[in-house]
């Protein structure tokens, strides 16, 4: 998998890329998340607070903490164990996370990347613990492997050597177009030597493709933690995924963004009942897409807002509330925010269209 923006196809001028001819789109997508889902480490990636009095994360265990650090060659995570008279520090090297929930750390060592131990929570502006680390202790051993780069990387090559197995120096952070439209160089050949033809050669387009092929392109990250059939970075858009990854897990459909969010949605009515819905037909993933209400469109495709009960007395609040009615914000059972106070867990949108009591009358209570 190449990142066209370095492919040169010889002549004059810069050499074509995606964005020569499909510049908005490209600039659009520029601001997603999935696009700034991975980066390297520095100030204008790094969201966490340096500022004296606000970069230190204490613990339960007495003597015990970590303190952020901006030195000349970079940010740093310092461990510090007052008790014991030890400390380690490791710079933040790769940024895991766009920030609107929150972000991860990465440190190169030995040719291997491993998480940092402290995390940043974007919605309580605070340090957490990593996931995976428990509270109290200074450690920096989680070894990051390939299938979590292949859900927040274009691209990330592995080399050999005598001992072990290790990353090397090619890689593409964020998630690019071939990620989703698969190896483009062929594409952009025919097309600079054919700009008369406005049909799309050498390409995967998932609007055109089978629902399952659709699919299988959001499920590679969003399907839960699915054990591997094939080698991470070997799925090609238009593959399916089922050959590199087991069978979607029931137990495993919950709503987080580690979970089975697809699970989710093939357990909906609305998908069993209409051969053509996929998560393309309302998301937009070369677009950011905030607003709940915006999707409510596709709904009233299918659905007729007039016949839904108590239609006349909830009037105009119908409609609004549409997304967070039958798609609500649920507690994640997978990612835990561990401190020295409490665990909690943070939320999520489950993708399982359904009817949820509950939630529907706690929201007509607070909008009334």
């Amino acid at each position: 998998m190449w990142p066209l923006a370095i492919l040169v196809l010889g002549g004059g001028g810069p050499p074509p890329t995606c964005r020569t001819c499909h510049r908005a789109i490209v600039d659009g997508f520029e601001r997603t998340a999935h696009r700034r889902t991975s980066s390297e480490a520095g100030p204008g990636t790094i969201l966490g607070d340096f500022a004296p009095g606000h970069n230190v994360l204490r613990t339960r265990s007495r003597g015990v903490s970590f303190q952020m650090e901006q030195r000349p060659d970079g940010f740093y995570q310092m461990a510090r164990d007052s008790a014991a008279g030890g400390t380690r520090a490791e710079r933040m090297d790769l940024v895991i996370g766009s920030g609107r929930r929150g972000q991860t750390y990465l440190y190169w060592s030995n040719g291997l990347l491993f998480e940092l131990p402290v995390s940043w929570l974007t919605a309580t502006h605070q340090w957490i613990n990593s996931p995976g680390y428990p509270d109290g202790q200074i450690d920096f051993s989680r070894v990051v492997v390939p299938r979590c780069l292949e859900c927040h990387a274009t691209s990330f090559a592995m080399s050999s050597d005598r001992r072990v197995r290790r990353y090397s120096s090619t890689y593409q952070l964020g998630i690019g177009c071939v990620k989703c439209h698969g190896d483009g160089r062929a594409h952009v050949a025919y097309q600079a030597a054919h700009p008369e033809d406005s049909t799309a050669h050498d390409i995967f387009n998932p609007a055109r493709a089978s629902r399952d092929r659709q699919v299988d392109v959001c499920a590679l990250c969003h399907s839960g933690g699915r054990e591997l059939r094939r080698p991470p970075f070997s799925f090609r858009p238009g593959d399916s995924l089922d050959a590199f990854l087991d069978p979607e897990s029931a137990a495993s459909a919950v709503p987080d963004v580690h979970g089975n969010q697809i699970g989710l949605l093939r357990r909906s009515k609305c998908f069993r009942a209409s051969p053509t819905l996929s998560c393309i037909t309302c998301h937009d993933v070369h677009q950011v897409q905030r607003d709940v209400a915006a999707f409510v469109p596709h709904c009233l495709q299918c659905h007729d807002a007039t016949q839904h009960p108590g239609a006349d007395s909830i009037g105009t609040r119908l409609t609004s509330l549409c997304i967070d009615c039958h798609m609500p914000i649920r507690k994640s059972n997978a990612l835990q925010i561990n401190t020295a106070g409490r665990q909690t867990g943070l939320y999520f949108r489950s993708h399982e269209i359904a009817i949820y009591p509950d939630i529907a009358a706690a929201l007509l209570r607070s909008h009334p």
